[in-house]
């Protein structure tokens, strides 16, 4: 799904491990027992974008339309992440959106779920 949305190579990747860590690649809504205002696959906060013209509800929770929105409006086609607390190329933490969020926050809240993702990327996804 990530691979039709646009994301390839190493960017696949690194939007595989962003959904793994997010949501454990489920498309969680407001039922979901940790419900934050975000929804999807890519945990979209709705207080922060629903007023984008890409926004719906039906778009966050379908996980390919969201997909492709992230591809194309919040990644710049795979090469942003900073909205996911990552820098460029996925190799270290920009937290520039998390200012107030703890370095223990930081670590344990994105880089290493992040990493554990990475880790767990399947070779099949490699293309």
């Amino acid at each position: 799904m990530l691979w039709h949305a646009g994301f390839r190579g190493e960017r696949n990747r690194i939007a595989w491990a962003i959904t793994w860590r997010e949501s454990k690649h489920q498309n969680l809504d407001e039922s979901s027992p940790w419900y934050s205002g975000a929804l999807g696959l890519w945990q979209i906060q709705t207080s922060a974008h629903s007023s984008k013209p890409w926004w719906s509800r039906g778009a966050m929770l379908n996980p390919a339309r969201q997909s492709r929105i992230v591809y194309k409006h919040m990644s710049n086609h795979g090469k942003f992440w900073q909205p996911w607390g990552l820098n460029r190329d996925g190799t270290g933490l920009d937290v520039t959106q998390y200012g107030g969020w703890s370095t223990w926050q930081h670590m344990n809240w994105i880089w290493h779920p992040y990493q554990q993702g990475r880790a767990l990327y399947p070779k099949a996804c490699a293309r």
